[in-house]
Order: structure tokens, then sequence, then C-alpha cells
């Protein structure tokens, strides 16, 4: 608890206002790069807070299923316009809590992200495909989705906009589907979810909507959090972080048979097939490194294990990875936490036999800062690996990954096996087509998996399309099915579905009248999908 008397402690958003929390703790952020404690105190809500945000919002679904779709569209285009004017202001205060580059991480790329993900949110909210309506004419039943009601959003700190509890995807989504939001503020970048929730809070009472379409609460106890999920005035949750904290927020949500959506994180098997690296070994090598080291490693989708048959390509690969990665040096990672947690996985991972070939692993010092970490590349063989699965494929969140010595094609293929639900796997083929035979049992190896495949190229990086997938089978996801990323259907994510049959159309929602709604969605009549 802060024990300043002359501290101010932030505000939390309930209901429409700004207010003291009913703090029962407190906290303040980490600057990485500077490694100091930043000023600002921010509060740990006690379960009043929670109470009352629930209660708020659930009059606000009650009044959103009788507003137009175009009053939530037309919050993510406001929405996104604020952000846009304040672009100093909000990458500045990222970089400041997460140590990321502003250039060309924040301002190039995750904010016109961001931004790009509530227009798409907004487009999809009007277009209105996503909702799957479907219409039998001679029987007259309809049917289709729509909004869960009060959805909470706990964001990661890899991803303070993109990711973000009040800017992103799960945020865009869940509005798009016509759902309030309480968003659970990062620990990591507080003041990112204070500027934009002003911003949010602001675009909300512009077009009209309900003033606890948005709120905000800074933090909360592990217990509370837990009775969040579970709460029957929660129609939804997402959650995007580490596994431990998931999957007991998975197992409380779940226990009460509310709907959560979590991500958690893979070890994204890498698989280099013999003709690949013989071809272009020294140049995987390098895009390996990046992937690795790109952001410090920070990414969900980072390379955990890199597959490979240890032939003389192979070798001159591992030399030309090890170089490349020596070559790096020291990284600034998101806080002390996460330097402690992939220090960690680091000493678990060479206490089970894993072998440094680059870096100084968890016993790394602190150079340049308290929040650094040199790129560690660790190596096993496959008959280890097989050997004691549980102890060697391990996410090692950060700069850091495992190479994998494989004596011939068909080790690699029995060690492949040996990896879980992954969010994605990439396969690097020859170009000369050397690798094609081996792709038909390395394919579908990789695709049973993960939720997304990719060849040659790393997993790192995705496009916000409608095809993409990001998610996958447990623990890196669960439910398996629906995705994080690629409107209109992560929508999908926060709604039920409701059949109206035998109701007069004057009565039936717009979307499932028999004359199309404006945005003239594809609908599903009479067996066949129509714009008509």
């Amino acid at each position: 608890m802060n024990t300043d008397p002359s501290a101010t402690m932030q505000p939390v958003l309930i209901d429409g206002a700004w207010r003291p929390a009913a703090a029962v703790d407190s906290f303040r952020a980490f600057d990485p790069t500077a490694g100091a404690v930043r000023d600002a105190v921010w509060p740990v809500s006690g379960w009043s807070d929670v109470d009352a945000a629930l209660d708020a919002a659930v009059t606000a679904a009650e009044v959103m299923t009788r507003l137009s779709v175009e009053a939530s569209a037309a919050f993510l285009d406001r929405y996104a316009a604020r952000l846009a004017a304040r672009t100093d202001e909000i990458v500045a205060a990222a970089h400041a809590e997460s140590g990321l580059a502003i250039r060309p991480r924040l301002l190039e790329m995750e904010l016109p992200r961001t931004l790009d993900q509530l227009r798409q949110a907004a487009a999809a909210c009007r277009e209105q495909t996503w909702r799957m309506a479907m219409i039998d004419t001679a029987k007259n039943i309809r049917s289709l989705a729509v909004g869960l009601g009060p959805v909470v959003v706990f964001p990661p700190a890899n991803f303070p906009l993109a990711y973000g509890g009040v800017t992103g995807g799960d945020f865009a989504a869940a509005i798009a589907a016509g759902n309030p939001v309480i968003a659970k503020a990062h620990p990591g970048c507080p003041s990112v979810s204070l500027l934009t929730a002003r911003e949010a809070h602001a675009a909300v009472h512009e077009v009209g909507l309900p003033p606890a379409t948005v709120q905000l609460l800074h933090g909360l106890s592990p217990a509370d959090g837990e009775r969040l999920v579970a709460d029957p005035r929660v129609g939804a949750t997402g959650f995007t972080g580490g596994r431990e904290a998931g999957q007991k927020l998975f197992a409380a949500a779940s226990a009460a048979g509310r709907v959560i959506w979590v991500e958690m994180g893979s070890v994204n098997p890498v698989v280099l097939l013999p003709g690949a690296l013989a071809e272009r070994g020294g140049a995987i090598a390098g895009e390996l490194t990046a992937s690795v080291t790109g952001s410090a490693g920070q990414f969900c989708t980072k390379p955990g294990l890199v597959f490979f048959v240890d032939d003389a390509a192979g070798k001159a690969f591992v030399t030309a990875a090890v170089t490349a990665f020596d070559g790096i040096g020291a990284q600034v990672l998101l806080g002390p936490t996460g330097r402690d947690r992939l220090r960690a996985a680091l000493g678990r991972l060479r206490a089970a036999g894993a072998r440094l070939l680059g870096g100084d692993g968890a016993d790394a010092v602190d150079a340049g800062g308290p929040c650094t970490q040199w790129p560690t590349l660790l190596e096993v063989t496959a008959a280890e690996l097989v050997a004691d699965p549980e102890r060697l494929i391990v996410e090692a969140f950060g700069n850091a990954t495992v190479l994998v010595r494989c004596g011939s094609l068909e080790e690699l293929i029995r060690a492949v096996a040996y990896v879980g639900g992954a969010l994605g796997a990439s396969v690097y083929l020859a170009r000369s087509g050397a690798d094609d035979a081996a792709w038909a049992a390395v394919g579908p190896l990789v695709a049973a998996r993960a939720g997304r495949v990719i060849e040659n190229r790393m997993p790192t990086g995705l496009a916000v399309v409608p095809p993409m997938q990001h998610g996958g089978p447990w623990p890196s996801a669960g439910p398996p099915f629906f995705s994080a990323v690629g409107f209109p259907w992560t929508l999908l994510r926060f709604a039920r579905r409701v059949c109206f049959d035998g109701v007069s159309q004057s009565r039936l929602p717009e979307v499932l009248r028999d004359p199309p709604p404006p945005g003239r969605p594809w609908r599903f009549i009479d067996g066949g999908w129509t714009r008509g």
C-alpha cells in the first residue's frame, strides 16, 4: 500500500464518472528504460468498486440492446479519431511504461494497427454480416447473433495499445457486438489506460451511448479478479496474458458457467527442413534472430522451439545464429516482473539440460539497466526433448529460444509431435521443391497443433484481416475455434445466438426482416447465402 500521504491516487471510471476508488491497496508503474518507479499512484479497487461497475454495466447493456447498430459504430469511429488527435501523448506514455521503442514499434506499427482495428470494428458493426442472420421463410424461423452483455477485458503488458483494455481488439469487438466493457488495466501501463479511457469517455457522451458503456478499474486482487469473471452479471471475459493467471480465471469462469476467452501465449514451433537450410541457412538464421529479438522477443507469437536436422547445413545454420544473437546486445524488457519470469524460465530449461549457445541465460547481469536481458540461444537434442518434454517444452517469454538438433528427418517429425497447442507454427521449405515430400508429413503435424501455419516466414507479425486466426489449441488459447484477431468474426466471441420462431416482421430485429438492412449483409436465406 502506498504510504506517502502527499501522493494523489488516480481515479477510476465507473458509471460515466471519474471518482476516487474504494482502494484496498495501491501500486506504482515502472519505467524499464530508466529503471525507476514512476510517480503516479494507482488504486487496487475493492469489491465495492467492482460491484458498482457491474450494476452500471448491466443497465448499459439493457439500453444498448434497444439502440441501432449505428450508435456503437459511431462511437468506435469517433473514439479512433480522438485517439489519433493525441498520438504524441499516447505514444510517449506507452514508451515510458513499457520501454517499447517509439519508432517504429509504437508510432508506426502499434498505434496505426489500433486505430485500424477500431475502424474495422465500426465497419463490421454497420454491415452486420457477423450476426450470421439465418432465415427460413416457409416456416418463419429466423436467428441471429446478439451481444452477450457486459464484457470484462484483461489486457497484457506487451501490447499497451493494440491489446489494451480500453483500445485493443477485445475492446473493439465487444463494443461492436453491442456490449459495454469493464476494462481492468494492466499494472504495467496504467497511464496509457487512463489517457485512452478519458478519450473513450468523451466519445461515449458525444454519440449518446449509455454512460457505463466504457468503465475502467486499474487494479484488482487476484481473488476479486476470479470473483469478477464468475459473476452472473458478466456476459463474457477476454483475457490475454500469462498462463498461470489465465488458467485461474478460465477455471473460475468455467466453474460458474460464464463465457471466457483466454490467450495465454505459446512456444510456436519453427520447423526448418533440410533443403531450406542447405539453400539459405544463413538468411534463415538472420530471420530467426530478428524474430526472437524484435521488441526483445515479447510477442506471444515468438519462436520458442526451432527444429532442424543436424547435418552440415544444420551445423552451419547454428553457427550463423549464434553469431547473429551475440551481435544484438542487451535489450530492455517490459519490466522487472517480465525479466524475472524470463530468467526463471531460462533457469528451468538449463536445469533440465538445455545448453547455452549464445547470451548468458538465467545468469544475465543487468548490463544497461535493471530490466535488460541478453538475447539467449539454447540447444537440446531431439532425444533429450522427447525424454523430458514437460521440462524442456517451456515458454520463455522474451528474447530467448531453444534449438532442437535432430539426427534425421524422421527424428524431427517424432519430436515435433510432442509440442502442445500453439498460436502459430512455421515451416521453412526449399524453394527448389526439395522439401515437398517432407511437407506431406510435417504440414498436417503442425496444423494439428497450431491455429496458424506459416510457410517460409517466422510466426511473429500477423495481419489484421478477416481470415486471420489468432488462437489455437489449449494451452495456447481456449476455446480454440474463434480468433482474437480478424474482423468481423472476432465479434462472435462476445455474442450468443437467438432464434425467433413465428415472430411477426414488425417485431423482428431489422436484420431478420425480409428486406435487407442498409448494410446489405450476407444472410443465409432458404438454403443459400445472399445479400438480397
